[in-house]
């Protein structure tokens, strides 16, 4: 695909720092809905999280968990592996398993199984990946890690955060 034909949130990258120190007042001025505020004990380095929905133009709402540290380095170095173990296909999503256990019924989706089958519905984890950018790791509804990462950036470009910083 040529970078002329790239949306602009494809190229965000997984991992940017930043100076700029993200605040609730950033992801709100988006229009995003908080539902939740869970508590961060057991989070380390985290100062708040948010768990709420957002609807990029012409879309359905999708769900996100905004994480908030106060630099981009304890983002990175304290909050990687928390990230890790909440999403994708590997996430840890059973509460007597998980290291940070606050929200994680709403990190979850169950599904059912095909019709006429009984009790064969699963779990899936919600979030397929997430970023870290500048202070803050989102995770990002999304089936994979490329999608979650295309909704990310939709909610970064709508906070004003510049893709190449």
């Amino acid at each position: 695909m040529s970078l002329q034909h790239r949306s602009r949130t494809s190229y965000y990258s997984p991992v940017t720092p930043s100076e700029r120190l993200f605040t609730h007042e950033d992801v709100d001025g988006t229009g995003f809905k908080t539902a939740k505020e869970y508590d961060v004990e057991g989070l380390t380095g985290a100062t708040d999280v948010l768990f709420g929905f957002w609807r990029p133009d012409g879309s359905e709402a999708k769900e996100y968990e905004i994480r908030f540290y106060p630099s981009h380095d304890v983002a990175v170095e304290s909050g990687t592996a928390f990230a890790d173990e909440a999403t994708g296909d590997d996430a840890i999503l059973d509460k007597d398993e998980a290291t940070w256990k606050e929200g994680i019924k709403d990190r979850r989706y169950f599904f059912a199984g095909p019709i006429g089958t009984h009790g064969s519905g699963g779990v899936k984890a919600k979030y397929g990946g997430y970023v870290i950018y500048g202070n803050m790791i989102m995770l990002c509804e999304g089936a994979n890690a490329a999608h979650s990462l295309d909704r990310c950036g939709a909610l970064l470009a709508a906070m004003g955060a510049d893709p190449l910083e």
